[in-house]
């Protein structure tokens, strides 16, 4: 599991140490992914690579719809428009991420064959 450990995510993995759930990313030593200004165009990148590689891959309509609402902002920033949301698009960008880096916690290091990314 990865969880973003920026933010409230600190609470979720908290809660997932206190459960003895094993099966968590580590980055750097350190429990979950941290998103940061350097990591987040490199998620966003990927993930358009593989949307574009692989569109079929994608079935959520929750996803697709934030996708359509994911802009670069006046500032440079690729976030959700006005009024929107990206939380969706930002999970994805995580987990494509993170199955990029294949380690996990606990986790022996495995090929993985993605057959649907369905929310």
């Amino acid at each position: 599991m990865a969880v973003e450990r920026n933010n409230h995510g600190y609470g979720v993995l908290a809660h997932l140490r206190d459960q003895e759930y094993e099966n968590i990313f580590e980055q750097d030593g350190k429990l979950g992914w941290l998103t940061s200004a350097a990591s987040r165009p490199a998620m966003i990148e990927n993930m358009v690579a593989v949307f574009m590689a692989e569109p079929k891959l994608f079935h959520s309509p929750r996803l697709l719809q934030e996708c359509r609402t994911f802009v670069r902002h006046p500032d440079g920033n690729p976030a959700a428009a006005d009024g929107a949301h990206d939380d969706c698009v930002m999970a994805m960008a995580i987990a494509l991420a993170v199955r990029r880096k294949d380690v996990g916690l606990g986790v022996k290091k495995r090929a993985l064959q993605i057959t649907s990314l369905t929310l």
